[in-house]
């Protein structure tokens, strides 16, 4: 046999309100993760910016670097062109006789004003 206790009912405990600090708490703390959430996105934007600063620097690059060559494989077409019609002409290599040898001495350079005068003079030419 079973016995069934009757026992005290427990009191149900009142239910809490909401009070205005409580909103405000949550609003604040709503207004922190989005707050946050901004910043995040702002850290990660100027990443992205960085890198497609850089990005574009490389690429600058890579597009004067290839004028260059660029430019110099036109010239040297032309002047294999240009070599080619002077051939057709009559142009021949040069032979011993024809070449040319200069001889380079180093003078010392001597310079008629001093060094006080060189600065009075460009101090002159300024004003």
């Amino acid at each position: 046999m079973s016995t069934i206790k009757t026992g005290k009912l427990i009191p149900r405990r009142p239910e809490k309100k909401m009070t205005t600090s409580s909103y405000v708490m949550i609003i604040g703390i709503i207004a922190f993760f989005v707050m946050t959430g901004i910043l995040f996105q702002h850290v990660v934007i100027t990443n992205k910016n960085t890198e497609i600063r850089s990005l574009q620097s490389t690429l600058e690059e890579a597009v004067q670097v290839n004028d260059s060559k660029e430019g110099q494989l036109v010239t040297n077409m032309n002047l294999q062109s240009i070599e080619a019609q002077a051939r057709g002409y009559g142009m021949t290599e040069p032979v011993q006789d024809q070449y040319r040898r200069e001889v380079i001495t180093n003078k010392k350079d001597t310079s008629l004003m001093s060094d006080s005068e060189i600065v009075k003079s460009w101090f002159e030419n300024l004003f």
